[in-house]
């Protein structure tokens, strides 16, 4: 499949606020996903969220994977595993397809792909007629009023590498390292199952004007909990991980007079 940079054209009107939620680990399947959590960051369809799927929305470890298959952390009700995983998602995101920017995919829906030769998101993303989007990419988002020539952000997208972390910054230290490669605004990470954001200044030219345009880093959270609410440990529970917070970020971009203003909440 040919890799080309998607372009999501987004009308607005003066003082619309755009907000993107990145949605990231959630694991679906594992008894230890909140999908509560989920349910509660995705709230209502609203004209002016936009979706973006990074990877291990499904937790997609079946029961040959003999490293990592544990029957305490199984949560599904029948044998197929992937196909209950793509038929969940399915229910889940049919309300909010017109929102949906693209979904990509993560180690644990590539391992899919390597034992079985079937890719559970390219199969969610065709049963939503959306965008897929693959392990990394770059989306250009323009936002324009009344057909006039608008604003453009250009987000960089990667589900993630590495291990995690037991250190506050190393996450975002890792991560910031790529930002350099890349000529893009938001930058948005996976996998490390950290919840943070940094902004790093950047000034820019408009016309004949010195503008601020920082680039701001995200690293996207995860439903999925580090420690079991029993005996049974988690894998993260066993190899040391510290506790992290569940949820995901909410990113707002404001069309102002020279670009847009851009602000995380985590």
């Amino acid at each position: 499949m040919k890799k080309t940079v998607d372009t999501v054209r987004i009308n607005y009107k003066y003082g619309d606020t755009i907000r993107i939620k990145p949605l990231a680990d959630v694991h679906y399947g594992s008894k230890n996903c909140d999908m509560k959590a989920v349910m509660e960051y995705l709230g209502k369809p609203n004209k002016h969220e936009y979706l973006i799927g990074l990877g291990d929305m499904m937790d997609c470890i079946i029961v040959s994977d003999s490293k990592r298959y544990r029957k305490v952390s199984d949560g599904f009700e029948s044998e197929d595993i992937i196909g209950e995983s793509v038929s969940k998602w399915i229910d889940i995101l049919t309300p909010f397809k017109s929102q949906i920017m693209g979904l990509g995919i993560g180690n644990h829906e590539d391992n899919i792909i390597k034992r079985c030769s079937v890719n559970p998101m390219k199969m969610l993303c065709d049963a939503l007629d959306v965008p897929y989007l693959g392990y990394s990419f770059l989306l250009r988002i323009i936002m324009t009023e009344n057909g006039a020539r608008g604003r453009t952000v250009i987000v960089r997208c990667h589900h993630g590498w590495g291990g995690g972390s037991r250190t506050q910054g190393a996450d975002l230290t890792k991560y910031s390292k790529d930002m350099s490669f890349f000529d893009a605004d938001l930058f948005l990470y996976g996998h490390v199952h950290r919840l943070q954001q940094d902004t790093i200044p950047r000034l820019s030219i408009a016309g004949d004007r010195l503008i601020s345009r920082p680039k701001h880093i995200v690293i996207c959270g995860t439903f999925l909990k580090t420690y079991s609410d029993s005996t049974d440990c988690t894998y993260a529970e066993a190899a040391g991980y510290p506790p992290t917070s569940l949820g995901g970020a909410t990113i707002s971009i404001k069309p102002n007079s020279s670009w847009v203003d851009i602000s995380v909440a985590v």
